[in-house]
């Protein structure tokens, strides 16, 4: 779960980015900055600038997000197996 996401900013990216065709709704926080990472990566917007305001798209993700979008999705632990112990 993502801790201290900026809301209107989100909501902003998601405006931008399901009008350009990606879809938000019921998917995850974690998968719904994933989406807009990438949108933002493959549009080349990172370094134009964000509703034309003051910060860059990379700078208001890193805003938002409380992480640079250099950073990918979160490490998840790999799910651990139990023995199978044969009867």
């Amino acid at each position: 779960m993502l801790m201290g996401v900026d809301r209107d900013l989100e909501l902003d990216f998601i405006r931008e980015f399901a009008a350009g065709g990606e879809v938000m709704k019921d998917i995850s926080a974690e998968d719904r900055r994933e989406r807009i990472r990438v949108a933002i990566y493959a549009q080349k917007l990172a370094h134009m600038l964000f509703r034309d305001g003051p910060m860059t798209y990379a700078e208001a993700y890193a805003n938002c997000f409380g992480r640079p979008i250099e950073m990918r999705r979160t490490v998840r632990p790999e799910p651990t197996s139990e023995p199978v112990i044969d009867p």
